[in-house]
């Protein structure tokens, strides 16, 4: 065999293999959305009253990647920018109207993606999240937790001090997330991975603060390893036949971006509907909440002491435009409704 046709068969070895790799990967998409058509097919939808709030006032908000409602004002909702940003914790209205902007005695955040408030023995806390790692490279990920601050007594010129700092690992490996939801009944805090298919829930134990607890902790605490809780399944994507529509957002539309707890209820948004599991019942499939798509969902948030009422933030994007705040009212919960993902 001479030079000439070596390099042929060469060329024509590397096609073979080349078009190979593109089948397997045609196949497997075919099959991700064969099974999330499928998945599709058994979930039951119900249409939510959404109603538009208002725009985000505060220009520097940018990103509002993580919301949080006042256990204090029911009129207040807490917010924080996305990587990039500094330490800062925003206030605003559930229309949007800014209220005040305060540092965290912090450093640089590498990631904040997430963040949610609770109430527990006796106080009122916040938790911010560093949990987003796009290429799942992180050591470890971490959030802290504060005591929420009134925003009506609190100065302009306040320094927020975290009572709690600790870093965290998965098992098995580093997840990207923008979800974290405290639940103050069960004393856990819960995690939904981003891009695992399905997205995989963790858990940590709410075990850390004291409710005499008064003076910040001055070093972070000892490094712990999230459990694993449950694989989600249900969340839907847009079939292949409609990529052309939704153009290059169309792989991310079924990845949580946000979620919280409301008693037994895990409320989760994605980029383009809300989904509603039963914490007693994970493995049920969840109710889809149809919304509106407009323009990229960051955080989603109960209200303060409702488990039928909630607030969606949406980011500016590249600094331009609105960035909206909706409100969303959904079918409360019945007392003598049994476990189960379906909405009455």
């Amino acid at each position: 065999m001479n030079f000439y046709h070596l390099r042929m068969n060469i060329r024509t070895a590397a096609l073979f293999l080349l078009l190979l790799a593109l089948l397997a990967n045609a196949a497997g998409a075919f099959s991700e959305n064969k099974k999330a058509h499928a998945n599709k097919a058994n979930l039951s939808t119900t249409s939510v009253e959404v109603q538009w709030m208002g725009q985000i006032e505060s220009r520097r908000l940018n990103e509002s990647s993580g919301l949080a409602a006042s256990n204090i004002h029911e009129d207040i909702l807490w917010s924080i920018n996305d990587s990039g940003g500094d330490a800062e914790l925003f206030a605003l209205t559930v229309s949007g109207e800014h209220v005040g902007r305060w540092p965290i005695d912090l450093p640089k955040p590498t990631d904040w993606e997430a963040m949610d408030s609770f109430h527990w023995r006796g106080k009122n806390y916040l938790l911010i999240a560093d949990i987003g790692d796009n290429f799942a490279m992180r050591d470890f990920v971490s959030y802290i937790i504060l005591q929420e601050p009134d925003v009506k007594t609190l100065a302009d010129s306040a320094v927020l001090q975290p009572l709690v700092s600790q870093r965290f690992v998965y098992p098995g490996g580093p997840r990207d997330s923008e979800a974290i939801a405290v639940d103050p009944m069960r004393e856990q805090i819960l995690i939904l991975s981003k891009r695992t298919k399905p997205p995989e829930l963790y858990r940590l134990p709410l075990s850390s603060i004291e409710s005499d607890e008064e003076q910040p902790q001055a070093a972070p605490a000892e490094q712990i390893t999230a459990s694993y809780v449950a694989s989600l399944e249900g969340f839907d994507t847009p079939e292949l036949a409609e990529v052309d529509f939704y153009g290059g957002i169309w792989e991310y539309l079924g990845m949580p971006t946000g979620m919280s707890i409301a008693n037994n209820r895990l409320l989760v948004t994605t980029l383009e509907h809300a989904y509603l599991f039963n914490l007693d019942a994970l493995e049920a499939p969840p109710v889809r909440l149809k919304l509106p798509f407009a323009g990229q969902r960051e955080a989603i948030a109960f209200a303060k002491g409702r488990d039928d009422l909630a607030y969606v933030s949406h980011e500016r994007r590249y600094g331009l435009r609105s960035a909206d705040i909706y409100r969303l009212t959904l079918s409360p919960i019945k007392d003598d409704q049994p476990p189960s993902n379906e909405m009455r």
